[in-house]
């Protein structure tokens, strides 16, 4: 009787060798699951064994699809920036569009840059719409809050005020940023959600000097320095003297203002959105040279 039952497994087993399964994956698997017991017939466990193993197989065959799926580009932006940040034939030249963009390329991430207003790409980030990266930002609690940082690309010099020739007299008789946020006839010209550095910023905001806010990106203010719709205006020294000339003035009409108690310049990160994966900005990491 147990002779007859094996025999009839066996029978039943060769039954279903001969019977098609479909084109998709699991279905040649139990092709060559079957296949495999007509070269053993009558030897069940051989058939049990096979069985097993391919169930792994199966699973590792099925995940291929997803684990095979390529990195979607993230979006580098940049806006004109002289030297920070300037495109070129090949990508993008500067102190902080140059380390960016070899990060991204000796990391193997794939992206494209493109041009985009500085408050529109803030507004990309903060709203998480898509992969997108900034060049050069300073690392801020609040923007921490929906954004990821790389390690530092560049570290800027102590700010300096710019202001015109003309003006320079009512600027540079202060010796301190106390005294001259305390000076309200003084119109202080900002970027609207921009960072001038952790320090200078909490001092802005603690002292209250008179200032107005514009979009513009640094050129067009430094053209609104030039029309006297401001008196001074805060830059990094590396950026004011090409700035001026890509503005299209001549240095002599400006005057650049050191203060003793300017603190310290704050590094510069790359920043990405939340959607860009941790993974990405680990592979930045590992490719920015820049050392502190």
């Amino acid at each position: 009787m147990q002779a007859a039952a094996g025999h009839d497994l066996d029978t039943l087993l060769m039954v279903q060798c001969s019977t098609p399964s479909p084109t998709h994956i699991s279905g040649q698997l139990m092709n060559f699951l079957r296949t495999s017991h007509c070269w053993v017939a009558g030897k069940r466990t051989r058939f049990a064994e096979v069985a097993r193993s391919s169930l792994s197989l199966l699973a590792l065959i099925l995940s291929l699809p997803v684990l095979a799926q390529p990195q979607p580009p993230v979006t580098l932006h940049y806006i004109q920036r002289p030297p920070y940040m300037t495109p070129t034939a090949e990508g993008l030249a500067g102190l902080t569009g140059l380390p960016t963009y070899l990060a991204f390329k000796n990391a193997h991430v794939p992206f494209h840059i493109e041009e985009t207003s500085f408050a529109r790409q803030l507004h990309m980030l903060e709203t998480n719409s898509g992969q997108d990266c900034m060049i050069g930002m300073f690392k801020k609690p609040e923007r921490e809050l929906f954004a990821k940082y790389t390690k530092p690309v560049y570290q800027d010099q102590p700010q300096i005020l710019l202001t015109t020739s003309a003006n320079v007299s009512k600027v540079s008789r202060f010796e301190s940023l106390l005294d001259l946020f305390g000076d309200k006839s003084l119109v202080l010209l900002v970027k609207l959600g921009y960072s001038y550095s952790n320090s200078l910023d909490a001092l802005i905001e603690r002292y209250q000097p008179r200032r107005i806010t514009t979009t513009d990106e640094n050129l067009l203010m430094v053209k609104a320095i030039k029309m006297k719709m401001a008196d001074y205006m805060f830059m990094a020294p590396e950026e004011a003297a090409v700035a001026i000339g890509a503005a299209g003035f001549d240095r002599a009409d400006f005057k650049q203002v050191k203060l003793k108690s300017m603190p310290d310049g704050d590094y510069r990160h790359i920043m990405c959105s939340k959607k860009v994966p941790d993974e990405v900005i680990n592979k930045l990491n590992a490719a920015i040279k820049f050392r502190k």
